[in-house]
């Protein structure tokens, strides 16, 4: 029987047919393997399992009766499936469906953010890959958990139907009907951005007027201090910095409104008129600091480096422009000063995702990771103590 050994488990593969005529000497070499490796959590890996009868389940049964964690059974077939849910065994296991696989080779690009990419493959279909450096399965099947409760909450949100496999990664599939992200409107409409950068300010408005059941999402802070802490584990904060950060995010008052976190135009979705998100996997609920600090970082920050001429849409200078839509129409000022402040704050604030950024990114050299790091860091502490929460 083959099996490996990965943390604190051990996989062992269940291949072919599992039946009377096999079943004793199948539970007599699992058993030797959990033996073996006593205090090891089993997971069932059945990609390669084309049939179970009773007497296999009845040697799974004895398996979850000498073990007390949760057991997985992986890669389970359609067919494989529907045996363990007649039986009700899929309320006893975490069962887990085969993935289908699908291909994006020549589809085209619609959106691209810090976690994946996503593509058009029809009419009627959209798939976001995610990137697997950064997304296991499991964090990928959590993130789908999070979408579903946001959109019966009431925010605008897509909702996914599948998780594929895609070459070494894995995908979201969503239902977008002639949907385009506002990165390609932006791109497409460019003597209309007064328009879209008004809607986008109405639609942040709107989401940030929702208030949610306390503990219905993530402490939204928790993703700026998870950015702190990733830094420091590099070494690139040391211990008094890494407190004066935690400290900066800890100031920011407890709130229970739906803050999104990556609202840039290449997550959000123009469909039939309305604004739709597809990227909800990172919300939480807290200060509207956190979603317009990440803002500046794709608006301000990342348009200035090209981001958006490179996706083919629009430069830093109309970028600029929808920004200062965004932020009169948000804080209900054109007063030069007011807004110089509100930048200056969301600046301080964002630098913490950007530091984290060129820390953990695989793509960056470290001949420009460090200067980088040091001239960033130089601005971040020099503001540290006059940044506040706004609105």
């Amino acid at each position: 029987m083959r099996t490996e050994t990965k943390d604190n488990s051990v996989i062992i593969f269940l291949e072919g047919r599992i039946d009377t005529n096999n079943a004793p000497d199948i539970e007599k070499e699992i058993m030797e393997v959990l033996n073996s490796n006593e205090g090891a959590t089993p997971v069932f890996d059945a990609s390669k399992l084309a049939y179970i009868s009773s007497a296999g389940l009845r040697v799974l049964m004895k398996v979850k009766r000498s073990v007390k964690d949760s057991i997985e059974i992986l890669e389970v077939s359609p067919e494989v499936y529907d045996i363990f849910d007649t039986t009700g065994f899929t309320n006893l296991f975490d069962v887990k469906k085969k993935l289908r696989e699908i291909s994006v080779d020549g589809c085209e690009v619609i959106g691209e953010g810090g976690n994946g990419i996503v593509y058009r493959l029809d009419q009627e279909t959209i798939a976001k890959v995610y990137y697997g450096d950064r997304n296991d399965l499991e964090k990928i099947r959590k993130n789908r958990e999070v979408t579903k409760s946001v959109f019966v909450q009431g925010i605008p949100t897509a909702i996914s139907f599948d998780v594929v496999r895609v070459g070494k990664n894995y995908g979201v599939m969503y239902e977008m009907i002639d949907a385009k992200s506002m990165l390609q409107v932006l791109g497409s409409h460019p003597d209309e951005l007064e328009k879209y950068a008004n809607m986008i300010a109405d639609t942040l408005i709107k989401l940030h007027k929702i208030e949610l059941e306390p503990g219905s999402l993530q402490d939204a802070r928790n993703n700026a201090r998870g950015d702190i802490q990733a830094v420091a584990d590099r070494g690139y904060y040391t211990e008094d910095e890494t407190k004066r950060l935690m400290k900066l995010i800890d100031d920011i008052p407890e709130r229970n409104t739906f803050i999104h976190q990556d609202f840039h135009p290449g997550n959000i979705m123009y469909q039939n008129g309305e604004i739709v998100l597809i990227d909800v996997e990172d919300s939480g609920l807290g200060h509207p600091v956190l979603d317009l600090s990440s803002m500046y970082l794709v608006y301000v920050t990342a348009a200035e480096h090209g981001w958006g001429k490179i996706k083919g849409a629009i430069g830093p200078k109309e970028f600029a422009r929808v920004w200062e839509i965004i932020l009169s129409k948000y804080f209900n000022t054109t007063d030069k000063k007011d807004l110089a402040e509100i930048n200056r704050v969301l600046l301080g604030y964002s630098q913490i995702k950007f530091i984290r950024g060129i820390a953990t990114s695989p793509s960056v050299p470290n001949i420009i990771r460090k200067p980088v790091i040091k001239k960033t860091k130089k601005k971040l502490f020099s503001t540290i103590d006059t940044l506040y929460p706004i609105p």
